[in-house]
């Protein structure tokens, strides 16, 4: 049993296959009967695996929002070794992570990782939607492709490809019939992000820098606000491809 609960957090659009991918991760990917707490977001259209995942008797569901950048929810009766926040399908990555890590943090949790399930005939259609999707990516660990068939293996390469050639550090992984090969490989909590927000750094000594300040030192790009309060690099909203 963990110290500290482990937290994963599960990017994707509604019809993306998360909720399936789920239930394979709760049944196959983590010690048997280990105590899961899933947050589902309480706006989410039912489906099939929800009630299949309901049906497991070590995981408690709690329905949570967000309000800002703060994480709502019903009240908490578990108490969990792994935690599970599917992000609302809809939502900001930049705020469901803000949210998230404050709530990691004020519950003394640990981040074991963070994935992005990339439905890839959905992208291929509406390209202008990358964007979004990057930003979940540069959140994540690992990234699930599903519905590969239905774009093409010409694209998912050209697609991968294009996340090599910038060396992002997160694995890309195939999805078949809402399942991974190895989901106990997938959620094994190492980072593999491109951010450091979820990283727990060891402060440093005070130093003038002739230079740029470190990474480490840098705030995220997607987390940074203006004086105004706005993001400085705010991510489109997926939602008008999504009608």
């Amino acid at each position: 049993m963990n110290d500290r609960p482990l937290v994963y957090l599960l990017f994707g659009i509604p019809g993306s296959g998360r909720r399936a991918i789920l239930r394979d991760f709760f049944e196959d990917g983590l010690e048997k009967d280990a105590p899961i707490l899933y947050f589902h977001p309480e706006d989410e259209t039912a489906s099939p695996e929800d009630a299949q995942i309901a049906a497991l008797e070590n995981v408690s569901i709690v329905r949570w929002r967000l309000d800002g950048s703060r994480v709502m929810h019903d009240k908490i009766e578990a108490a969990p070794d792994v935690v599970f926040f599917l992000a609302p399908g809809q939502a900001d990555p930049a705020d469901v992570v803000e949210s998230v890590e404050a709530w990691i943090t004020r519950n003394d949790c640990q981040t074991a990782r963070l994935l992005t399930v990339v439905d890839c005939q959905f992208l291929k259609e509406n390209p202008e939607s990358l964007a979004w999707f990057d930003a979940c990516i540069h959140f994540s660990d690992v990234v699930l492709l599903n519905h590969r068939d239905e774009a093409g293996n010409k694209w998912v390469r050209q697609f991968e490809e294009g996340y090599k050639k910038r060396h992002c550090p997160s694995r890309f992984l195939p999805v078949k019939n809402n399942r991974t090969t190895n989901p106990a490989e997938v959620l094994f909590p190492e980072a593999r992000r491109t951010s450091l927000y979820f990283d727990e750094l060891i402060p440093i000594e005070d130093d003038e820098f002739e230079e740029d300040a470190p990474d480490d030192l840098q705030p995220d790009r997607y987390i940074e606000r203006l004086q105004s309060g706005q993001r400085a690099s705010p991510i489109p909203s997926i939602s008008k491809w999504l009608l």
